[in-house]
């Protein structure tokens, strides 16, 4: 036997084998793989070269299989299981069916704002699933993600790696807040007024805070911070127990709105929006489940808020 000859059974010979013994007839075998009958002929002697085995002789108007192909046919049949229920299995992905745990990295905002409506959604499609939201940073997202530690992350990260995939989901606006019966702002502020009145600050935002203060820079001004903390999400209570102003997501402005007494106030400046991606390890970009969860992310992250601007549809991921 030549070197091609002494190859290991394709899974593609092994149905050939099974073809014929359940038809009888090379012809019948061919039309039920969907080959044509020197194909199939080119498998069987593939085998019967391998095995050195006629694997079938004519009974009549019917191929009887050998012995050999006959206790061939049970092994053969069990690998054939397992290429078509087991292996193949991996490519699917059932969430109705699924109990896998999502892991999604997020700030606070995310937390507040992305993730309600992320847990609903999963409830609905799959409800056997759980949600893990987890803190991030941009220094440690990327070998979260590589790792499986995170599936995606979602947030506004200035410079990702590259081994990261990204796709844009909305743009996040930010708004000044004071309290409703504020006794010294109404419906808008000068610069300067802006500037005099103490705030409550979070760093959670700093490519918004560093923006403010390099144009109050220009003008010579320069912002009164009183209170600085990490929970966006007390910030709407605060501005509403006190005289103490603050920038924050206009969707958290939203949120809040129906039970802190709070106001937009208009400033002279226009304070940019900034970009919010859902980001994934380029690993993982092809894998079902981690699809699945990115589809669900984009869908609730697209969905509109009141007063927050929503960028073009995106197109395809990019790095």
């Amino acid at each position: 036997m030549n070197k091609s000859d002494n190859q290991e059974p394709q899974i593609a010979d092994l149905r050939a084998v099974l073809a014929l013994i359940e038809d009888g007839t090379v012809t019948r075998a061919a039309r039920r793989l969907g080959l044509t009958q020197s194909a199939l002929s080119y498998h069987l002697d593939r085998m019967r070269k391998r095995f050195a085995d006629p694997l079938f002789v004519r009974v009549g108007n019917r191929m009887a299989p050998t012995p050999f192909a006959q206790r061939l046919a049970e092994p053969a049949s069990r690998v054939l299981r397992i290429v078509e229920t087991e292996i193949s299995g991996l490519t699917r992905f059932d969430p109705a069916q699924t109990e896998r745990e999502f892991r999604i990295g997020v700030n606070e905002i995310g937390a507040i704002v992305l993730v309600p409506k992320l847990m609903k959604r999963l409830s609905e499609v799959a409800p056997r699933a759980s949600l893990a939201p987890m803190p991030i940073s941009a220094d440690t997202m990327a070998a979260a993600l590589e790792s499986g530690e995170l599936d995606v992350v979602a947030g506004h990260i200035p410079r990702p790696q590259a081994a990261l995939m990204q796709q844009h989901l909305y743009r996040r606006a930010y708004v000044c807040v004071a309290r409703k019966n504020h006794p010294r702002i109404g419906s808008a502020m000068t610069l300067r007024q802006f500037c005099e009145t103490p705030q409550v600050q979070t760093p959670s935002v700093p490519i918004t805070f560093a923006w403010i203060t390099d144009e109050l820079r220009k003008h010579g001004l320069q912002c009164v911070i009183r209170l600085t903390t990490e929970h966006v999400a007390a910030i709407p209570f605060i501005v509403a127990a006190s005289d103490l102003i603050a920038i924050i997501p206009e969707e958290v402005y939203e949120l809040f709105r129906p039970i802190a007494p709070i106001k937009k106030v208009g400033l002279p400046l226009k304070i940019p929006a900034i970009d919010v991606h859902q980001y994934w390890h380029s690993r993982v970009a092809g894998d079902p489940a981690n699809q699945f969860l990115r589809e669900l992310v984009y869908a609730v992250g697209c969905e509109r808020q009141p007063g927050v601007p929503r960028a073009a549809p995106p197109g395809r991921s990019s790095r």
